[in-house]
């Protein structure tokens, strides 16, 4: 979740003003770039634990260096740094220490690579003093939320307060999961909606195949994948999508029809957050809440609280894979630029997924947490639909972009053994949760 607060205070009072604001976010195809965003977990390997915010060798410490040697501008809350940017990409700071990098939106995956590879050397050289290593992980695989260090940002009090009064695994979500995520452009409002639910159908299938959540609490749990298994039980209201928006024939407004039920966290006035208490935006919106009255901004700021695996604002967010090692960090942005920015990929997904009804997906969505490949999304599975839908896609990414299907191939090795990222971490873990760190270093 992004540190940058979008400030807009335009004035807003119709759903249809809210449905218009987000239909000009499109942009021509030319304009069209990718974004990559991704999240790590912090380890102390002298300490066997998770950094903490506060000493000489916190993550506090490693924000304090990388403003004044690195050339990032801080944004700060008090004395606190709580996001860097530098040349369009930022890198945030998540509940539970996890760092983010947002990255800068670029046109080309290689660009995309470049400043991966260049993120990843900067923070393992700023990182090293204080002794901090980052891991790949989809979940920290050694520690309850309860034990995860709590980071200083005025929002994730908030939700720490609210979350655990909507389900059980709130503060498991907050403090520590990881993914990867990549957002992309559209330019009609049907581009938006067509692209919104190919990414949709795919979603399921990018878990089978990104699972890298397997190690609970120093345990293996029956579900490769339990970071998907926490969004089931964090606030179903703020995650799960009604069947309007599984349907071929869901326009721009059913999500925001959507979204204005959802309850709102906050809204932000000046430097602060202020509580709303689960006021659902459309009271917000008719009624004011504390004598304020609702404005463009506060509307990109809920949109931001919403929690679906596929998020549309606008511009549109995938959010259902596990994070994991270099190669599938890479891949993830690969596969949805191969099938949403390539016509004829997008074309042929369209028509494979158009009998997919909302309630065969939902099964997948669950099915898959466990099941990995073997699941089914509808009479295929999750294995069978890659196999059919990778080449497609990476014959989408070549026209689209020559000579980056080799970002691809770590899905084609996955498919070869029949294996997620978690079935190897489940064949090779022997209950040593700092080995598995280790193995699964990135920076």
């Amino acid at each position: 979740m992004s540190s940058q607060t979008f400030v807009d205070e335009t004035p807003v009072e119709t759903v249809d003003e809210l449905v218009d604001w987000m239909r000009l976010g499109g942009r021509p195809r030319e304009r069209w770039v990718v974004g990559t965003e991704h999240e790590k977990l912090g380890f102390w390997p002298d300490l066997g634990r998770a950094p903490t915010w506060e000493g000489p060798r916190g993550i506090g410490a490693l924000f304090e260096t990388l403003a004044r040697e690195a050339g990032y501008h801080a944004a700060r809350e008090g004395d606190d740094i709580i996001a860097l940017s530098r040349g369009g990409a930022t890198i945030t700071l998540e509940p539970g220490g996890q760092l983010e990098l947002s990255g800068a939106p670029l046109k080309r995956l290689v660009e995309t690579e470049a400043e991966l590879d260049a993120h990843f050397a900067e923070i393992r050289r700023f990182s090293a003093p204080l002794g901090i290593e980052w891991s790949g992980l989809g979940i920290a695989p050694g520690m309850t939320p309860e034990q995860a260090p709590k980071m200083p940002k005025r929002r994730y009090a908030i939700m720490r307060s609210y979350l655990p009064t909507r389900g059980k695994l709130g503060l498991h979500m907050m403090h520590l999961t990881c993914t990867v995520q990549a957002n992309l452009d559209f330019d009609t409002e049907h581009d938006a909606m067509r692209k919104f639910r190919a990414a949709l159908m795919l979603q399921p299938l990018i878990i089978a195949l990104f699972a890298n959540s397997t190690v609970v609490e120093g345990r293996v749990v029956p579900e490769r994948s339990f970071r998907s298994a926490i969004w089931d039980d964090t606030d179903r209201v703020r995650c799960e999508l009604p069947d309007a928006l599984l349907r071929p024939e869901a326009t721009l407004r059913d999500y925001v029809e959507w979204a204005l039920d959802v309850p709102m966290f906050f809204i932000h006035r000046g430097d602060e957050y202020v509580p709303c208490f689960g006021l659902p935006f459309r009271r917000f919106l008719t009624e004011g809440f504390q004598g304020e009255r609702a404005n463009v901004g506060d509307f990109a700021l809920h949109l931001s609280t919403l929690f679906p695996d596929v998020r549309l604002k606008r511009h549109l967010e995938v959010r259902a894979a596990d994070m994991g090692d270099r190669a599938h960090v890479l891949a993830l942005p690969a596969v949805h630029k191969g099938l949403l920015y390539d016509d004829d990929a997008l074309g042929e997904a369209w028509e494979m997924f158009r009998e997919i009804k909302p309630e065969a997906w939902r099964a997948a969505r669950l099915d898959v947490e466990r099941g990995g490949l073997a699941a089914r999304l509808g009479h295929r599975t999750s294995a069978e639909w890659w196999r059919i839908l990778l080449p497609r896609l990476r014959a989408g990414l070549e026209r689209c972009e020559p000579g980056t299907g080799r970002m691809l191939d770590c899905l084609a090795e996955n498919l070869d053994r029949g294996e997620c990222p978690a079935d190897e971490v489940r064949r090779t873990f022997t209950g040593d949760v700092g080995a598995l760190m280790a193995r699964t270093r990135l920076c």
